[in-house]
């Protein structure tokens, strides 16, 4: 008796290992330990585009103050949306309908 392969099981075990790699699942909260605050805080892998030159600074005031990118990022981030709720009202995750906008 033959004990060959079958090369479809084959290709259907290796689309899914591709699937795995290319389409991972959605992003989850994390719980990330602050050894400072002695806390949990919840967060969330955000990735993004940016002008050079912004990367550039945003990498050298990293640098030259002693914090992480991700720390100075997060300030600025904020910085901006506290502007922004003082001017527009608190952030909420609340969709508003079309028909209250247009």
């Amino acid at each position: 008796m033959s004990t060959q392969k079958n090369p479809l099981l084959d290709v259907k075990n290796m689309e899914s290992s591709v699937t795995e790699i290319t389409q991972p699942s959605k992003p989850q909260e994390h719980l990330l330990s602050t050894e400072a605050a002695g806390s949990k805080v919840p967060w969330q892998h955000f990735s993004m585009i940016c002008a050079v030159d912004i990367v550039t600074k945003i990498k050298a005031i990293s640098h030259n103050e002693g914090f992480t990118v991700r720390s100075v990022i997060e300030k600025f981030l904020q910085d901006g949306i506290a502007r922004y709720e003082l001017k527009h009202g608190p952030v909420t995750d609340q969709r508003r309908n079309i028909n209250e906008i247009l």
